[in-house]
């Protein structure tokens, strides 16, 4: 079983909590995020130093202490609870998007989620599911927590996470979900990281607002969002940093990985993405759902993320230390106000469900 943290109060005592409880794994992670990127930037032909990447932390938090000031609360209640400085915090949560600003992540492809969004009418709860592999180096792995949030202004919230960091997906007890998968646009730039983006949508109790917490912020650079509404409202949200594009989800179920698939935003990818996993997987798991019989549960779709095809290019991912790996499967369910989730690839984890 997963464990779950226990959090209550303002955005800086629930992150002092946070820091207290895990404070070991958040000195961890931060310290693994470092040296990963570093290894990233060399593997790409440049140098980067600590400082650098304190300095760009610096730029950043700026903006968040102006823009999503409770996540900066909450980052800075981590530091001060786990002892640890604010900059390495905020860096251990922004890694992704770092990459793109400073790299442009030239010919790789480091995040490989599977992402998929369930309408009511191909749902075996007749109820919204949204849901995803959540797909990191393998190291990730013993960093990963549930948190159960219960803030004092805002709805109580239930998502998945690092140490340290903040929402990668979840549920509240609004009936909002939102879960993420990674782009790599070419328009990155200092703004606001997807995981405070995420956070953001999970603190809102109306349905447009959480839709408007990604669309209409000022993005750091591009990822896509699945959300999902209660009253059975799915849509896929793929962003740049300065443009986005929305989908109904009006099919019984709908899937992404890591390409865009609207048409005017393609001339914003990456034009050097390594495209050979996220298509293959795209293709793959479009197959297997259209030889899944509905409705569709948490754990038929947990059976159908666990494929092996393609080895190297498949849904379920096993590599270790710093190698891409499932690092954990998820589905949520707004309506139940619950996660479906298990820890380690979907062909090894243990479904459990958690409610709030």
């Amino acid at each position: 079983m997963l464990q779950v943290i226990e959090l209550a109060g303002t955005p800086y005592e629930m992150g002092v909590q946070h820091g207290e409880q895990l404070k070991d794994q958040v000195h961890g992670l931060a310290r693994e995020r470092y040296e990963i990127a570093a290894q990233f930037a060399r593997d790409r032909g440049v140098e980067t130093t600590r400082q650098e990447c304190l300095n760009l932390a610096r730029a950043h938090l700026q903006l968040h202490r102006e823009h999503a000031p409770q996540c900066y609360e909450e980052w800075s209640g981590i530091a001060a609870g786990a002892d640890c400085p604010l900059e390495d915090v905020f860096f251990a949560n922004a890694l992704t998007d770092f990459q793109d600003v400073l790299w442009q992540t030239a010919g790789a492809e480091i995040h490989g989620c599977t992402s998929f969004a369930v309408d009511p009418s191909g749902s075996a709860s007749s109820t919204p599911l949204i849901g995803q592999t959540w797909d990191m180096h393998a190291s990730a792995e013993d960093y990963i927590r549930l948190f159960h949030r219960q803030p004092v202004v805002g709805p109580e919230s239930l998502t998945m996470s690092t140490a340290g960091c903040l929402t990668l997906i979840g549920v509240n007890a609004a009936g909002v979900a939102v879960g993420n998968n990674n782009l790599q646009p070419t328009d990155a730039r200092s703004g606001i990281i997807y995981l405070a983006l995420l956070h953001q949508a999970l603190q809102q109790t109306d349905w447009d607002l959480a839709r408007q917490a990604i669309t209409d912020s000022y993005r750091a650079s591009g990822h896509n969002y699945v959300m999902a509404h209660e009253s059975g409202a799915c849509v896929d949200i793929e962003t740049t940093a300065t443009e986005h594009e929305e989908f109904t989800v009006d099919t019984p179920w709908y899937v992404h990985t890591n390409h865009y698939l609207a048409q005017r935003l393609k001339d914003l990818e990456n034009p050097e993405l390594d495209r050979r996993s996220t298509e293959y997987r795209l293709s793959q798991i479009t197959r297997l759902l259209e030889g899944t019989e509905l409705p569709l549960s948490p754990e038929n779709l947990r059976s159908a993320l666990a494929d092996h095809e393609g080895d190297e290019l498949s849904i379920c991912r096993h590599g270790e230390g710093r190698e891409a790996r499932s690092c954990a499967f998820v589905v949520a369910d707004p309506a139940a106000r619950s996660l479906w989730a298990s820890l380690g690839p979907p062909c090894q984890g243990n479904l459990a469900e958690y409610r709030l």
